[in-house]
């Protein structure tokens, strides 16, 4: 075999080569398994929570608390019977109450929970005969949703209001009025310890506001007991 031959016969067997192992490398990548897409953060539905109920933490009386708990047991038989429930049956909201008070920031303190709502036990009792007995509550909450608040947007003059007391009580109020304040300018009489008894239902209400943290109103809704 000539020097000439020998060359020709190098470069085939190479040639050859890069073939198989090309053959070889787009078998590999044919084969791989297809990776599946990283799923992105899902946004979340639900706003975070952002009623402010303000009250005059300068005026808070020294009273006692009131009962605890839906089944209103109590280690003080001398405190005043509270709401363990309320129900507005016209719009579907029925809701736990459990009392509260003032937190550090001056604001009355609500349940992070939705669902619940506080009575601000530094105010009026229900059926003491005078004053507001104010019960608030956010309008939502990115952990738990929206609550039943939402539909105090649809009541009306004149629809019924029931507070179920620790003391197995069940007491009427029917809904006189509805006001939206700027939820920086709550009046102080909301709270007001004097004049005629009235519910006063609270809960953020407007458009939300994300640069200031929460809506941009509070919804007021004013009611009455009914005698008897």
């Amino acid at each position: 075999m000539t020097s000439r031959t020998t060359a020709v016969v190098g470069v085939v067997l190479a040639l050859a080569g890069l073939l198989v192992s090309v053959s070889v490398v787009w078998s590999r990548l044919d084969s791989a398994p297809t990776a599946e897409p990283v799923p992105g953060p899902t946004p979340s539905a639900v706003r975070t929570p952002t009623t402010t109920v303000r009250s005059p933490a300068t005026d808070v009386p020294r009273q006692p608390a009131s009962l605890e708990g839906r089944d209103g047991a109590s280690s003080d038989a001398s405190q005043p019977a509270g709401p363990v429930e309320v129900l507005v049956r016209s719009v579907s909201i029925e809701a736990d109450v459990r009392p509260v008070g003032v937190a550090a920031d001056g604001q009355m303190q609500l349940p992070a929970n939705p669902a619940v709502l506080g009575w601000y036990r530094f105010g009026a009792a229900p059926a003491a005969g005078a004053g507001s007995v104010v019960l608030g509550g956010h309008l939502d909450s990115r952990r738990f949703g929206l609550g039943p608040l939402v539909g105090l947007r649809e009541v009306v003059v004149g629809d019924r209001v029931t507070l179920r007391m620790s003391d197995g009580r069940r007491l009427e109020y029917v809904v006189r009025r509805l006001d939206r304040y700027d939820r920086r300018r709550l009046p102080a009489d909301v709270f007001a310890r004097t004049g005629p008894e009235r519910l006063r239902l609270v809960t953020c209400s407007g458009e939300f506001d994300p640069d200031a943290g929460g809506y941009r109103e509070n919804l007021v809704v004013t009611a009455s007991p009914v005698a008897g």
